[in-house]
């Protein structure tokens, strides 16, 4: 009896997701992905808008304070953010509106 073609699941979702990796909302999905996981629900709520242009993020926020606290952090938040991408999406630049 042949065995079958057995894959690990994250060969399949690799398999799944590779025509949509150069895509832009596919991206801006994972570094949206990537600020929940680091900085929570929270700090995701307080964001207008999100965009993501030739490898410079820009967050603009709804809260000053939360603008501020970020642009204090900014490097470490840029570093914590393109490690949790994994090099799926490298940020080089984060610009907060």
């Amino acid at each position: 009896m042949a065995r079958p073609n057995l894959q690990s699941i994250q060969a399949v979702l690799g398999d799944l997701t590779s025509p949509f990796k150069d895509k832009s909302a596919y991206q801006l999905a994972l570094v949206q992905n990537a600020w929940r996981q680091i900085l929570g629900e929270e700090a995701f709520q307080k964001v207008q808008k999100f965009s993501l242009h030739q490898g410079i993020l820009h967050v603009h926020c709804h809260s000053d304070s939360l603008r501020h606290e970020l642009s204090l952090q900014r490097s470490r938040l840029l570093l914590a953010l393109n490690e949790a991408l994994d090099g799926q999406v490298i940020l080089e630049e984060l610009a907060l509106r």
